[in-house]
């Protein structure tokens, strides 16, 4: 006998059991060790920022790092499933300076690195905690053997060395660039960085500027731009040789002016008058007066040059140069004009430049704005709304800025770059040569230097003269220096010097891009080169990643580039590119808005299995963006998990009823029907098989929802009174098949396959594996010889199989319109009818058997049996709609005990239940009873009928049999 199914299921409460029960027996190490260590997948996990509480969003990633592992253990494979912890950085860095209250970097400075520092070291520890219970509920379960965290001094060593072999093959280098700069952090970015905060829109002041040409009194260049606080050091303009320029008088004024033609308009409206017109090669090598003082006669300086990149698509065509544009340098360097920056960390001028001193970039646009207007350089000003780009973690704008940075020569590898990521599978492949691919066709080298404090010390020293010793390991350290080092981060790393040749070196006082940290991974977490080599050899490049879409310029890139510059390879086969989790409005989720429920929360309420079956079945899981909320997951449960649970309700109660236990040994079914559920299943398994092998996540879950589906609205609706009758072949054909179906779930659902396994496997076989998740993945075996090829995954058939499997799509056909005939005849499904003609196709007795039923007709004729009809893919259905008073009788029989087995089920009475039933009904509808008996009480289970008024008695339940109200009461019997 089986356990009796639980009535109200709550899938949240059998899971806590479950995890408790993996727990105890040590499940995810067994998985591991059963396996051999010759077949072994490697997947990397991305390491967790550990700076903040856990959202839905890690709930999907935690998802799609699970479920893949899952499927290569059952397949046999040895998979280690390990966190990794991003530890450092402007992220953690900016979480602790919150709390702090600090607003600049100086504050971090005069609280101390080192105290700073550990107050970092400690916040990440205290949101692990939350994580790792996050994961554990989803049902990710992890061992700690190969877990990372990217702070551990071994792990840094191994970034050291890494550097020291990108120096020494010539890709890391330094240099003086105009580079993306945060304000808020105090700190440049990568283009990558800049990808991830993304741009929005912001109103800043657009300035008309009057530059005076020095050999034309109040002939003026007018220049146009949008960062009105670049003005105290505008070096140059450049206009385009190849554009036509004019120089125009004005109504009412006695200057002149020169711009674009094209956009003389733009700037004057209708009037003005044209005195001359120029080429831009006419005004190159003219010279103007400085807006300002600060660099009156800096060499080179305040002369208007050829600038190919200027257009008239806007402003005057006219542009002014300043330092802080990666353009603008370039002219500066081509023509000996030397750099400059007057903005400090914090995004503020510095003391040479008053009477702005002290005052923040943005601020000081309205005081430059306004002195500009007292010297008469002010021609206009306006509003002008566009696009800036964004702090990626502090949410402020950036700017450009020079800055002499250390670099990774990526553009000198782009050919490598695109070759190795021709190698990669990526899902949704539309990224490979999108999305990514463009990034990677246009990559620019990579600035790696973060003028911060918690990350890994770029292990750069340098000398006053300007030598340079890049430091592979702390030994080569500790053997220059004397010093061995404890730890490794600021400020205890900044304090060793050592000399060579007389000269002492220091270490710069910079640390590394955080994302250089995650792209280490592969090899920094097993301390290579140092030691594991075997192991880190075995386990590169990674069958699988998985991350999200935004990753595709972070974590995909750093892991690539790293890949490709030291080991000439990529370091991931395989990516899953996971969409963003929406709130049910479509808005992204977002802490400020609260649009989001805690997940822990979704958790206890729906249960893991309900959220992971929601992300699995979505494009979310291939990079869409998808709604993901109570509402949603609630659905999931409807259309998977409680189908799930009623097809196992339905064989336990059916089996117990019949005494019946599985055998054990090849099951070889006669019934048609029968023979159709194991062709179907074993065509989900394929399917399945082929989708997982290709990481097309949501393509396998949708074949088991519709293998689900086939058993449960098609084989059990078909066949329960096959069920009912206590047919062995039917409850061994359904058991051996569901068992099938949850193994193929497993990876997908992981907890109420275990149940369902230990219900009705473990506890019918002593030789059974203890958990799901240590047995075999099922597979198919079908010889090609036997076989005829269906699909375009290479399924195959014998043919017999595939025959059953046509004859019961077209039965579906003619059931779906059969059940339309009696739509337009207004008839419903229990009102038996007299007669169906079905022409266009030859039907076995088993089929006919199964449309009598289903339609609820007495026969069945290959020819129209009236003017009824519906034709549809070669099939003409008719349906004799007359009822006769027999078919009328026999139809309110139907509905009497359809009313019967409601009160049963409301009495909540399991199926091996028999019942006394007493009934209060009309004469008529006792006659009908009394005639029909024997009918009526097998599916109802009444062994003993009894009439009698029924008023004022406690327990009863009434219903409505067309005109007649029947009153009912059940009893238990024996």
């Amino acid at each position: 006998m089986f356990k009796k199914p639980l009535f109200n299921v709550s899938f949240a409460e059998l899971e806590k059991q479950t995890l408790e029960f993996w727990k105890i027996e040590n499940i995810l190490q067994k998985s591991i060790d059963s396996r051999p260590v010759d077949r072994t997948k490697a997947f990397y996990d991305g390491p967790i920022t550990a700076n903040g509480e856990p959202h839905a969003g890690h709930m999907l990633t935690f998802a799609l790092k699970d479920i893949m592992p899952r499927y290569w253990t059952m397949k046999g494979y040895r998979v280690t499933r390990s966190l990794g912890w991003d530890c450092q950085g402007i992220p953690v860095e900016y979480e602790v300076e919150k709390k702090l209250g600090f607003q600049q970097k100086k504050d971090i400075e005069d609280y101390g690195i080192d105290k700073f520092n550990q107050l970092c070291r400690e916040s990440v520890s205290a949101h692990r905690e939350g994580i790792i219970e996050l994961e554990y509920k989803i049902g990710r379960l992890t061992n700690s053997d190969e877990e990372y965290a990217t702070m551990d001094a071994n792990y840094i060593e191994s970034i050291w060395w890494s550097l020291s072999e990108l120096y020494r093959k010539g890709l890391l280098y330094e240099g003086f660039k105009v580079v993306p700069y945060s304000t808020r952090a105090g700190t440049t970015l990568s283009n990558a960085e800049v990808a991830l905060g993304g741009y929005k829109k912001q109103v800043d002041p657009a300035v008309t500027i009057k530059f005076e040409l020095t050999d034309s009194p109040n002939v003026f260049v007018l220049a146009w731009t949008t960062t009105p606080w670049t003005l105290p050091t505008n070096f140059a303009l450049a206009v385009n040789s190849k554009i036509d320029y004019i120089k125009v008088s004005i109504p009412n004024s006695g200057e002149q002016y020169i711009v674009a033609r094209d956009l003389a308009q733009n700037v004057f409206g209708e009037a003005y008058t044209v005195l001359a017109e120029y080429k831009g090669q006419d005004l190159l090598g003219k010279t103007y007066k400085p807006l300002f003082d600060y660099f009156v006669g800096k060499e080179n300086a305040f002369v208007i040059y050829e600038g190919d990149y200027v257009t008239t698509d806007s402003g005057t065509g006219i542009v002014h140069l300043a330092p802080y544009g990666a353009e603008d340098n370039e002219i500066f360097q081509k023509v000996g004009i030397l750099s400059v920056d007057v903005i400090n960390d914090q995004g503020d001028f510095v003391d040479e430049i008053k009477p702005y001193a002290g005052m923040f970039y943005r601020k000081a646009n309205k005081y430059i704005i306004e002195d500009l207007k007292q010297s008469n350089q002010l021609f206009k000003v306006e509003d002008y709304e566009h696009d800036l780009p964004m702090c990626w973690r502090t949410n402020t704008p950036l700017i450009y800025k020079p800055i002499t940075s250390w670099y990774v020569a990526m553009s000198t590898l782009r050919d490598k770059l695109i070759f190795n990521n021709a190698t990669v599978n990526w899902i949704p492949d539309h990224i490979k040569e999108g999305r990514f691919g463009n990034w990677l066709r246009e990559v620019k080298d990579w600035g790696i230097s973060r003028t911060r404090y918690w990350g890994t010390p770029l292990p750069v020293w340098q000398t006053q003269s300007g030598k340079t010793k890049i430091i592979g390991s702390f030994g080569e350290l500790e053997e220059l220096s004397g010093v061995r080092i404890t730890d490794p981060h600021r400020p205890f790393v900044d304090d060793i010097t050592f000399s060579i040749d007389g000269e002492e070196y220091r270490r710069i006082p910079d640390v590394l891009d955080v994302w250089y940290d995650s792209g280490a991974m592969p090899f920094a977490r097993f301390h290579y080169p140092f030691e594991n080599e075997d192991l880190f050899e075995s386990k590169f490049p990674a069958e699988y990643i998985a991350e999200g879409v935004d990753q595709t310029r972070g974590w995909f890139y750093s892991l690539l580039a790293l890949s490709t510059a030291l080991f000439d390879k990529p370091s991931y086969k395989n990516v899953i590119v996971n969409g963003l989790v929406l709130a049910d409005d479509g808005q992204k989720l977002s802490k400020s808005k609260k649009n989001y429920a805690n997940p822990i929360d979704l958790i206890d309420q729906f249960g893991a299995d309900a959220l992971r079956l929601n992300f699995f079945s979505t494009p979310i899981a291939a990079g869409e963006d998808t709604t993901v909320s109570a509402k949603t997951v609630k659905i999931i449960t409807q259309e998977y998990l409680l189908p799930l649970w009623n097809m196992y309700s339905f064989l336990v109660t059916y089996a117990n009823v019949s005494d019946w236990r599985p055998q054990v040994g090849e099951h070889k079914p006669i019934n048609p029907k029968n023979k159709w559920l194991y062709t179907r299943v074993d065509h989900t398994v394929h399917e399945v098989n082929w989708a997982l092998d290709n990481y097309r996540i949501p393509q396998a879950t949708r074949e088991i929802k519709a293998c689900m589906d086939d058993i449960s609205k098609w084989y059990i609706r078909t066949a329960r009174t096959d069920f009912a009758n206590g047919d062995t072949e039917f409850l061994q054909s359904l058991y051996n098949n569901f068992v099938k179906l949850i193994h193929l779930l497993a990876p997908f659902s992981p907890f109420i396959t275990e149940y369902l396994y230990q219900e009705l496997v473990v506890s019918q076989s002593a030789e059974a594996v203890e958990s799901i998740h240590l047995s075999v993945y099922p597979e198919n075996k079908l010889k090609w010889d036997e076989a005829i090829k269906t699909s375009e995954n290479n399924y195959t058939f014998n043919k017999d199989d595939y025959e059953i499997l046509i004859k019961v799509d077209k039965l579906k056909i003619i059931l779906e319109q059969g059940f339309k005939l009696r739509e337009v005849s207004a008839i419903k499904v229990r009102q038996p009818l007299q007669a169906m003609g079905i022409e266009g196709i030859e039907l076995e007795p088993w089929m006919q058997d199964i449309i009598k039923t289903e339609i609820n007709v007495k026969e069945i004729y290959d020819k129209k049996v009236s003017d009824n009809i519906i034709e549809y893919q070669g099939l003409v259905l008719s349906l004799d709609d007359t009822i006769t008073p027999q078919l009328k009788e026999e139809g309110l029989v139907r509905e009497l005990i359809r009313n019967l087995q409601i009160t049963r089920k409301n009495s909540k009475l399991s199926k091996e239940q028999n019942i006394k039933l007493t009934i209060q009904a009309s004469e008529e509808i006792q006659t009908l009873i009394q005639k029909y008996q024997d009918t009526i009480s097998q599916p109802v289970g009444v062994v003993e009928w009894q009439f009698q008024t029924l008023e004022g008695a406690e327990n009863t339940q009434t219903f409505k049999l067309e005109q007649d109200i029947i009153t009912v009461s059940i009893e238990i019997v024996g």
